[in-house]
């Protein structure tokens, strides 16, 4: 919905303007779903010529939404599948009662009957319809994949018909998702129903790293409904919201759950790089806030490949947060494997994954001192509710937000991910779930693919520099060791390590949005082998380069 709000008395009209980005990338709305929200921030422009001044941020939005109620907002994250952060900018203007009765009449293609609402298709005072309407395409090309040993990488992956290895292997993906989403208010109440229903078509021209041939694959995405009750109580600072269904979801910023692994995307669904399908096949999500306190429960159960035979992993868990924003923001959460026939391997056989469980506290301080400082950490302490099982991940990085020209940042982050210590008989190689998200926990889109993220421990640096809101370019650098020598858990050439040295991946990408609606992607990506990965062949291993080109659609 549009940012309308109207003070009687003096007869003002805000309304949301574009605004410049600083040091964040802004991006469309349907790009978000899922992604969690690290700041709320208002801007106050007294004419259309002038810049806008920050009014309050996220701690003092209380007496904000006393007087005013909000509905849209633009967004803006640092990261490629990061963090949101939301900026309302209201402009004040004088309006005649004339054109504040026409702004509360009825709009969108089926109020007005023009193609220029779209994708709006009835919006009023308490409804709103809207059409989705998602798409991409891209190019792929791969040199010496799997370092050139695809087929001893991938032997027992069922989807691996077709595995690159030396030499060259290139190819085209595509994806188009239409649907509709609607809310609407529920009578006079603080209540608001609202839902999301489309179909995710997708497929490839030729054989991708893994399959062979071309394919084509059809199926829902979004299959979602449900309640959001705003502006509870006195103070009208509580806001509870409960939804079911196919829905995205995300955990932070992914170290233990990624909105990008809701679904899986390779073999026939044919997508393996654009991962056009997010959606996880089961959530019921909830959450509670009430000024700087946020409560979560969720339920989720990942979209698996298989038809039969699926492991039906089930997480449940819940989160507290406590925010300051924009200075540090404190939370710890629990989860558990609550049901699904996934195991883990050990030397004398296997652990049953259902039963383990996570306690994840995490501490972020921003803009420390007042500077452009920051720092986040988390730590996942990992056990088993039946069986001997202990381990541990963990993270700190820290970074810089410059005032320098195109605003660069620079980041620092050490990771530390246990791998199981064979003369204990204890387990204890750290389980990362579903992280990853490319920019985040995608620890070099090429080491990924062999190494996982399983008995890992990574230095990771990034230059990230911001031209303009609309162009985003990032550098990063991955120096990636094994913590343990044996790595059961890992594909079958690399079970047992000869060397904790894994290898280093450079990787440089860029975010460019053409329109609101379009966004251009690009990456390349060299990853180096590593002592570990040459030993485990006895013939001659190569260096993988991966060459990537996408543009993307948002409606």
């Amino acid at each position: 919905m549009t940012l309308r709000i109207l003070v009687v008395y003096s007869l003002l009209l805000l309304k949301s303007l574009v605004s410049e980005a600083q040091t964040y990338t802004r991006i469309p709305p349907l790009q978000a779903d899922g992604f969690p929200i690290a700041d709320v921030s208002i801007w106050l422009k007294d004419s259309p010529d002038g810049l806008p001044s920050k009014l309050t941020d996220s701690t003092e939005l209380v007496r904000f939404y006393r007087a005013f109620g909000i509905s849209e907002a633009e967004l803006y994250n640092t990261q490629i599948n990061g963090s949101i952060w939301v900026k309302l900018i209201v402009e004040t203007k004088d309006i005649t009662k004339e054109e504040i009765t026409a702004e509360k009449r009825p709009s969108g293609m089926f109020a007005k009957g023009g193609q220029g609402d779209f994708p709006v298709l009835y919006e009023n005072s308490r409804s709103k319809v809207t059409f989705i309407l998602n798409g991409g395409t891209g190019i792929f090309n791969e040199v010496n994949t799997f370092f050139g040993e695809g087929a001893a990488f991938t032997q027992g992956n069922p989807i691996a018909t077709d595995p690159a290895g030396q030499g060259v292997r290139f190819w085209g993906e595509a994806f188009l998702e239409p649907g509709l989403a609607a809310i609407t208010k529920l009578g006079n109440t603080r209540a608001y129903a609202y839902g999301a229903a489309s179909v995710l078509i997708s497929g490839r021209n030729t054989s991708d790293i893994y399959s062979e041939g071309a394919t084509a694959f059809a199926d829902f995405e979004r299959l979602y409904a449900g309640i959001l009750w705003a502006g509870l109580g006195k103070e009208r600072d509580l806001n509870i919201n409960i939804s079911a269904g196919r829905n995205f979801f995300q955990l932070n910023d992914a170290f233990l759950i990624s909105r990008i692994s809701g679904s899986a995307n390779a073999g026939a669904r044919g997508n393996v790089y654009l991962s056009s399908r997010t959606a996880f096949e089961k959530t019921l999500l909830a959450s509670i806030s009430k000024q700087n306190w946020h409560a979560s429960f969720f339920f989720l159960e990942p979209a698996e490949l298989a038809k039969t035979n699926q492991s039906n992993i089930n997480i449940t868990g819940g989160s507290l947060d406590w925010h300051k924003n924009p200075h540090y923001e404190i939370g710890v959460t629990y989860l558990t494997i609550s049901n699904g026939r996934g195991f883990y391997a050990i030397p004398e056989g296997r652990i049953e994954k259902r039963g383990m469980y996570i306690i994840n506290p995490k501490v972020w301080l921003k803009r420390i001192g007042g500077t452009g400082a920051y720092l986040k950490s988390e730590y996942a302490y990992q056990s088993h509710r039946t069986a001997d099982m202990k381990s541990q991940g963990w993270y700190i990085g820290g970074g810089y937000e410059t005032s320098w020209k195109w605003k660069p940042n620079f980041y620092y982050r050490y990771a530390h991910l246990s791998g199981d210590d064979e003369s204990t008989v204890t387990y204890e190689r750290f389980d990362p779930l579903l992280t990853g998200g490319l920019g985040l926990w995608v620890q070099g889109i090429n080491n990924r693919k062999v190494i996982g993220n399983g008995n890992i421990i990574s230095h990771r640096v990034q230059v990230q520099t911001y031209f303009s809101k609309k162009w985003d370019v990032s550098l990063d650098y991955f120096f990636l060791q094994s913590d343990e020598l044996l790595n059961l858990g890992g594909l079958a050439p690399i079970k047992n390590l000869e060397s904790n040295k894994l290898g280093q991946e450079v990787t440089l990408s860029t975010r460019y949005f053409l329109s609101s609606h379009f966004m251009l992607l690009g990456i390349f990506s060299h990853a180096i082998r590593g002592e570990a990965i040459r030993k485990a062949f006895s013939n001659p291993t190569y260096d993988w380069t991966s060459f990537q080109l996408a543009i993307f659609m948002f409606y």
